[in-house]
């Protein structure tokens, strides 16, 4: 075998190696995007449980406050209408918190799925660069291997 035709051997192995190993990458990442996938769907299920509990408190927060005018009313039933004040509250903020704490998580998994569209990118754009070089080295062969370029016949 000449110089010419190992090189070629050499760079053909390489280049198969660089596509295994791009392969492989990309399998990875669409396995990590379907996870991603998969926990962005159990925050909006998540989101969408604390979306209906703030509606059925809000429900409850607005009985309450009718309960309380009501109460006002009554002299005589003033300090129990204080009391479920104090309990509303102590439920208003349970559910703060609780709320808080979701956001929180919501907030971590986004920053987790942004690290994540950026491996995804930095692949692609491997992925584009060792198509160009490919692409380049292919159009350079048949360049050499036309007869009269200088190669040996």
């Amino acid at each position: 075998m000449t110089v010419m035709e190992w090189s070629a051997l050499i760079a053909a192995i390489s280049f198969v190696g660089l596509a295994v190993g791009l392969l492989l990458g990309v399998y990875s990442a669409l396995g990590r995007l379907a996870k991603l996938q998969l926990s962005m769907k159990e925050t909006q299920a998540d989101i969408r449980q604390v979306s209906s509990k703030m509606g059925a408190f809000a429900d409850t927060a607005g009985q309450t406050v009718q309960t309380v005018h009501n109460q006002l009313k009554q002299a005589d039933r003033l300090f129990e209408a204080v009391g479920q004040i104090g309990d509303t509250i102590g439920h208003t903020t349970k559910a703060i918190n609780r709320v808080s704490g979701v956001l929180s998580q919501s907030a971590v998994k986004h920053a987790e799925s942004a690290a994540a569209e950026r491996q995804a990118s930095t692949m692609l754009e491997w992925m584009e660069l060792g198509m160009s070089f490919w692409q380049q080295w292919q159009t350079n062969r048949k360049r050499y291997d036309q007869p009269g370029n200088g190669q040996d016949e």
